[in-house]
């Protein structure tokens, strides 16, 4: 059995494994160890209130499948970091720009309109996680609706996710804005560590987006970075460190057709960038220089072309290589 939440987090194609269990997004190692020892009896066959064998079954399947996968990455450090990370590049872009996405529950426009935030979230989970393994049949909109309020939370809120977790359960307070560190000029250091390390106070929506996308890049989350530095270089394409990222990651991704137009740009708008001239320097070994993959394509199409066509169904040259015989 799957089970299908389309609400909140969920609409985001996030595994809300916070909402999962029932807890803030602020809770700590502990609290979470608690969550899971309170819900695991509760669907247990042995030890749940289901009478009917279908009953017993769906219980087991929520455990299987949602709680224990939930439970096994927010205890686990190394897994709860990766998907900080995640709701960490989430709260950036809520930040840009609010989340369109309609709520249904009546307690997500209360947290929206709360003047006390972090006493209202947690008043609001704690009610929702009272009822949330009681009777099964409503666990999948309990679920929902915490994550609706996990959503709104981050949206409102500039420390939801603890970065970093020093103090394990305790949002962070950002520092008065006389003591925020202003954002550096773009070009001053265009390096992978300049860019990650870029203060978020203050700092541009490009300067935010290649922060996001480097955290993403290191984190494995391709696709996500690729999306955060498009959307960047729709407002700036003139941007040669956005281009040097992109340019990268497509090459990380063997889209070496999209690597070589965005190198290319980059090293055009500011020849020598450090990311963009070792990325291109690798792709060049992939392919060879600059017309020798396009010297030999044609090469292979004038043979093809004089025995008759043979070779066209093979997929051949460098599009064929890239996107033949890859249909899902």
């Amino acid at each position: 059995m799957s089970f299908e939440i389309n609400r909140g987090l969920f609409a985001l194609d996030i595994v809300d494994h916070h909402a999962v269990l029932g807890i803030p997004l602020t809770s700590a190692s502990r609290g979470v160890r608690k969550r899971y020892l309170r819900i695991a009896p509760r669907l247990h066959p042995d030890t749940c209130d289901a009478k009917t064998p279908e009953g017993k079954e769906y219980a087991k399947d929520l455990m299987s499948k949602l709680v224990n996968p939930a439970y096994a990455t927010l205890s686990n450090e190394g897994k709860r970091a990766d998907h900080e990370a995640v709701l960490r590049v989430i709260q950036g872009r809520l930040a840009e720009k609010p989340p369109s996405i309609p709520m249904r529950s009546s307690m997500a426009d209360q947290l929206r309109k709360a003047t006390d935030l972090q006493g209202t979230y947690n008043k609001l989970i704690e009610q929702v996680a009272n009822i949330q393994y009681g009777d099964l049949r409503k666990t999948l909109a309990a679920i929902a609706t915490i994550s609706e309020l996990n959503l709104i939370y981050l949206a409102r809120s500039s420390k939801a996710v603890n970065t970093p977790r020093a103090t394990p359960g305790v949002a962070r307070t950002a520092p008065p804005p006389s003591t925020q560190p202003k954002s550096r000029p773009a070009a001053a250091d265009t390096s992978e560590n300049s860019i990650s390390s870029a203060t978020s106070a203050g700092a541009t929506f490009n300067e935010r987006a290649l922060q996001r996308a480097t955290e993403l890049v290191n984190k494995g989350q391709l696709p996500m970075a690729v999306q955060e530095l498009k959307d960047a270089l729709k407002r700036d394409g003139n941007n040669a460190a956005g281009h040097a990222l992109l340019g990268k990651v497509y090459l990380q991704q063997n889209q070496t057709t999209l690597a070589k137009v965005h190198l290319n740009r980059a090293l055009a708008l500011e020849p020598g960038h450090p990311i963009a001239t070792a990325a291109k320097q690798k792709l060049e070994r992939l392919t060879g220089p600059s017309g020798a993959s396009s010297s030999r394509a044609s090469s292979s199409r004038s043979k093809g072309q004089s025995s008759g066509g043979k070779g066209k169904s093979d997929g051949g040259g460098l599009f064929g290589g890239l996107f033949g015989g890859r249909k899902k």
